[in-house]
């Protein structure tokens, strides 16, 4: 099954991952004070986070290789 929508359609099971990932990488990324909720990524920070995500970088290792470059 896959979700309907403008984005790339990705198996259900695999969105939730992502979603659980993403959400993991926002809380440590606000833990460790490089943003502060709400935070609203733009397009760029999106195409890096996933292809993190794609890569198999954990949440911790994703924040460190985001946010870690800009300040």
């Amino acid at each position: 099954m896959f979700i309907q929508s403008n984005q790339i359609a990705l198996p259900v099971p695999f969105d939730l991952d992502l979603r659980a990932w993403a959400k993991a990488v926002y809380d440590k990324a606000v833990g460790e004070g490089f943003i502060h909720a709400p935070w609203e990524p733009d397009d760029a920070i999106v195409r890096r986070l996933q292809s993190y995500f794609d890569t198999g970088l954990s949440p911790a290792d994703a924040v460190s290789a985001c946010f870690c470059l800009n300040h």
